[in-house]
């Protein structure tokens, strides 16, 4: 585990919020996923601008809002926040700029392994390399909200795990997804069946 120091860390955060901003606050995103016998699942997650403290691991007497307030305009100092006792933060710190970006980098997803006690969330999207974990969001069932990222293999917090085959990507307010940020190689698409809700989705692959 890499350590950081608070000034590293502002660097971090700061630029991480920024791609933050332009790349997923106020959208969703769409996972469209198989398993090992190509059965197609989808799975939808949201981000706003109170998610994004939660993803750094710091700790902070700012408000959600306010802390990325400061991130996204530069004014984010070192007596803002501390890193926890355990120094967990560390570990999101090196995972966060990897996971934020249009489609989160995330080539698996899966439900989050309860038995291993270092996160507390529901469901986890990412790679070999880093994950996100998401809950579900309390007003929009079925809607999942991040709440953490984390420098690890994936496969090593969910029993197992579902190939993303492609990713889409709109704002919160539009009622269909129109934009394809990520499509996986080695597919074969013609022989999916997509659900009915999704299946205008065949358009943009």
């Amino acid at each position: 585990m890499k350590e950081f120091t608070k000034k590293e860390a502002v660097s971090i955060i700061v630029s991480s919020a920024k791609k933050y901003k332009n790349e997923l606050e106020g959208r969703n995103l769409l996972f469209l996923c198989i398993d090992k016998h190509n059965k197609v699942f989808v799975q939808e997650v949201s981000f706003d601008d109170n998610n994004f403290l939660h993803l750094t691991g710091v700790n902070t007497s700012l408000s959600p809002v306010m802390f990325y307030e400061r991130c996204t305009n530069q004014k984010l100092s070192l007596a803002d926040f501390e890193f926890d006792e355990d120094k967990f933060a560390f570990l999101k710190l090196e995972a966060l700029p990897i996971m934020v970006s249009k489609n989160l980098s995330a080539k698996m997803i899966g439900d989050y392994d309860t038995y291993n006690p270092k996160l507390k969330t529901d469901k986890l999207a990412g790679n070999v390399n880093a994950i996100m974990g998401f809950v579900e969001k309390d007003e929009t069932p079925n809607v999942f909200i991040p709440n953490t990222v984390l420098k690890s293999d994936i496969r090593n917090y969910s029993k197992s795990t579902l190939r993303i085959i492609a990713t889409f990507r709109k704002n919160i307010t539009e009622d269909k997804y129109q934009e394809l940020t990520y499509k996986a190689n080695k597919v074969e698409w013609e022989k999916l069946k997509f659900p009915e809700q999704y299946e205008y989705l065949v358009t943009l692959l």
